[in-house]
């Protein structure tokens, strides 16, 4: 019989790593290579489950739930390998390739637990005694039994058929989603030629906009949407109708009605999940997301939501008011605030109030310094190390690696970091899988790879890169992602960390928040990176009292994401309005800006509608009130306490899911959480009664 499988003779991905720990050998890997790869790793994970279900002996955990975790190895780490290129600098081949791996991996994943087979033997473990199995072995039976249920596994007939489509089909949506998104930020681009339109802006600003006209082939300035350019220019430059330009541009994405619109995307989107939750026996799509997570149902989203909305609204409304009479003063009383003015009087308000700009805070957070600190406060937290490694091959030329030690030397991980925005690259910052944690039969430790990317604007030949304070948030925000995925240590590839439930995933990252206002972290790296100064401690006080700068407004932000998000997976029936007006209705009673027709937040939203959070965007107020509660405790006994901070690395940080969040949290907390810390912690002195 001819074996007609793609050779591994010539494919890196599918032959043994020759590389330190065995990273991925991306200086020998081309596009053309991934496909092909994907292919014969799902012909071995079939091999796999066949060999399971064909097993004659009777289905035990062993020989069942654990091979079945341990059969997509292979398969995860390709994909975690194209990811991270794709993440990292997208275009219209990695596109093409990305649309068809999605569709090869949603189809195979559907064979997966479409199987009766399988599931025949998954159900007869789940039914069995079970007494014997660790806590761990028990999370993992109960959620691969459950992930089964949830992707169709008791369908039949005519139904499997339809979860096979419409699965498929939202694979190919999501692809397309951020495709869209991807291209119309790319496509436009604001041109100055006249330096007296960008008045304002820090020279940094202006240098990185002059040499992307010169890349351009142009001269003068030229700015894009990208946070980078978008976010400074909007908050600095004093010309309003070009502000009012940018905004335009920036609030339709997706919504501009050419060839990268994704209202037709939206629409299908909501409509295809309304059809899979009804088949799967759930009102609506919400309802089947929330019931595997911590919140449990939507009555406990929207309480929550309620909550904050009761008591932030009132300061969200008092902080608009402010900037307004701000903006006032200054234009005169007949001036007509709009949202492309808030960010711009915002800034020039706080200057006023604290004495303090983004510009008296920057030297004191260079890059490589801030770098150092979040691994100084890794180390002094827990004991690990880290050593840039110069010989392992990236997936892009802008980033590093560092090999990550444990206090005892033991080896614990790869983080790679990747922090300049470029054309083609995902917008925001994240954080990334490429390899995860496990232990094999053997009792061998694999350890995780992890990257970490945001996008910072690329410094100027001979120039640093200089950090206000929300992108030294934002750094160490990911980074406390990327400590949960390393110190993750689990026995199975599916509970290892970060995998746990989405509501539950954000706590690890935001307690991070809380370390970048403190002195007794800040005064061990913030130096000026000229003089080597220490950031003054009277700059450290305006930080800190600039902290709860519109945190009313920020907060009803979130809510009204959450509400946004919500609203779109609440829906019964299926949507055939139009996308931008539902919005509009939606989120009304959360308005605290006027409103501007033809925009909106829903088509370049990729957190719902090509990302994972779905109907659970909510996760990061609800994870807000889990890190100040989390980190209250720190502050108790002590915010470099190591024994606080290894009880927070053992019963949380390395457990992944293998127990249930709320349990984990109990073990490190001694109670559940609280949410007054988190009203504490934004001075917000009007509380609901129902708290």
């Amino acid at each position: 019989m001819t074996d007609n499988r793609p050779t591994i003779d010539m494919n890196p991905l599918l032959m043994p790593y020759d590389t330190p720990y065995g990273a991925i050998p991306y200086d020998r890997i081309t596009l053309q290579h991934y496909i092909p790869a994907i292919k014969e790793a799902i012909t071995r994970e079939e091999e796999a489950v066949n060999a399971i279900c064909n097993n004659s002996d009777a289905a035990t955990f062993d020989n069942t739930i654990a091979a079945l975790d341990y059969a997509g190895l292979l398969l995860g780490d390709i994909i975690g390998a194209f990811n991270a290129v794709a993440n990292a600098c997208s275009n219209d081949e990695i596109l093409a390739i990305e649309e068809e791996m999605q569709q090869l991996y949603v189809a195979h994943k559907n064979n997966i637990t479409l199987n009766e087979k399988l599931f025949a033997r998954i159900k007869a473990v789940h039914e069995s005694d079970n007494s014997g199995l660790t806590t761990e072995q028990h999370r993992l039976l109960e959620q691969t039994y459950d992930s089964f249920v949830r992707s169709g596994a008791n369908l039949t007939g005519a139904e499997r058929d339809e979860y096979r489509r419409l699965t498929e089909r939202l694979a190919t949506l999501g692809v397309k989603f951020q495709e869209n998104s991807i291209k119309d930020t790319d496509e436009y681009t604001l041109h100055i030629e006249n330096e007296a339109d960008i008045e304002g802006l820090p020279e940094d600003v202006k240098d990185a906009a002059r040499n992307n006209a010169k890349e351009s082939g142009k001269e003068g300035w030229l700015f894009t949407l990208h946070r980078p350019s978008y976010l400074p220019f909007m908050t600095f430059c004093r010309n309003r109708e070009l502000r009012r330009q940018m905004y335009m541009a920036y609030d339709t994405i997706g919504a501009k009605g050419n060839g990268h619109d994704n209202c037709e995307t939206v629409k299908e989107t909501v409509n295809c999940r309304l059809k899979l939750a009804r088949l799967l026996g759930y009102n609506t799509y919400s309802d089947y997301v929330l019931s595997e997570r911590m919140a449990q149902n939507t009555d406990a989203v929207f309480s929550m939501l309620g909550k904050l909305t009761w008591s932030y609204l009132p300061a969200a409304r008092k902080d608009v008011e402010e900037v307004t009479a701000f903006a006032k003063s200054c234009e005169g009383e007949e001036f007509e605030f709009q949202p492309w003015d808030f960010a711009f009087y915002s800034e020039k308000l706080k200057e006023q109030k604290f004495d303090l700009t983004d510009e008296m805070v920057r030297p004191y957070f260079e890059l490589n310094q801030a770098i150092y600190g979040a691994f100084y406060l890794a180390t002094r937290l827990y004991g690990i190390t880290f050593k840039q490694n110069h010989d392992i091959p990236l997936f892009t030329p802008d980033a590093k690696v560092w090999e990550v030690y444990d206090y005892d030397g033991t080896y614990l991980a790869l983080l790679y970091c990747d922090f300049f925005a470029r054309k083609g690259k995902h917008a925001g910052a994240w954080m990334d899988s490429i390899k995860p944690q496990y232990k094999d039969a053997a009792g061998t430790d694999h350890r995780p790879h992890i990257t970490l990317s945001t996008n910072y604007r690329k410094p100027m030949p001979g120039k640093p890169t200089l950090l206000n304070h929300d992108e030294f948030n934002t750094l160490m925000h990911e980074f406390g992602h990327c400590l949960h995925g390393i110190l993750s240590n689990v026995t199975y590839p599916s509970l290892c960390s970060p995998n746990v439930l989405w509501d539950f995933v954000e706590m690890p990252s935001q307690i991070m928040e809380n370390f970048a206002t403190e002195e007794e972290f800040l005064q061990h790296f913030a130096f000026h990176h000229r003089t080597g100064d220490n950031i003054p401690a009277e700059t450290l006080r305006k930080i800190q009292q600039a902290r709860n700068f519109n945190v009313g407004y920020q907060c009803i932000r979130q809510v009204r994401l959450g509400l946004l998000d919500q609203s779109w997976h609440n829906i019964s029936q299926p949507f055939e309005g139009d996308v931008l007006e539902y919005e509009h209705s939606a989120t009304e009673s959360l308005k605290v800006l006027p409103h501007i027709d033809g925009t909106g937040i829903t088509t370049n939203f990729g957190h719902i509608m090509s990302g994972g959070y779905a109907a659970g965007y909510y996760s990061y107020k609800w994870a807000e009130m889990l890190d100040a509660d989390a980190f209250a405790r720190f502050k108790e006994e002590g915010i470099m306490n190591m024994d606080t901070a290894l009880s927070f690395r053992d019963e949380i940080l390395s457990k992944g899911d293998s127990e249930h969040p709320m349990t984990l949290y109990l073990r490190f907390r001694g109670r559940k959480p609280l949410i007054e810390p988190l009203l504490e912690r934004d001075g917000i002195k009007t509380i609901c009664p129902h708290l």
